[in-house]
């Protein structure tokens, strides 16, 4: 009679469980683990929503696109033709001034 307590084979190493790998899991495992990291991931998905709602807003929907000069990009308060509390990107600048801010202010001959 054998009182061994080691297995005498190796066993061939098996994949891990389907819940605990991939993408899910990891998010269950780091995101998900207790009740306050659940509220403070759903905080930060809030948050995360919202500041990419107005940024597109501000860049694309508000954003002047063309303009001769840059009273099409201020308000008029700036001594523009936008209205008072008026708030968006102005691409007509950005298109304008783009040497200036890749190259800085060397002269350009």
């Amino acid at each position: 009679m054998s009182n061994a307590f080691v297995r005498s084979a190796i066993l061939a190493p098996e994949p891990p469980p389907s819940a605990e790998k991939g993408p899910v899991a990891w998010i269950r495992r780091n995101l998900l683990a207790t009740p306050k990291d659940i509220v403070l991931t759903i905080l930060a998905l809030v948050f995360v929503v919202w500041a990419l709602l107005h940024a597109l807003d501000w860049l694309f929907v508000e954003a002047v696109w063309s303009g001769p000069d840059r009273t099409f990009c201020a308000t008029a308060v700036q001594g523009g033709i936008q209205p008072d509390g008026w708030s968006g990107a102005c691409w007509a600048f950005v298109n304008a001034k783009f040497d200036q801010f890749i190259f800085g202010r060397y002269p350009l001959d």
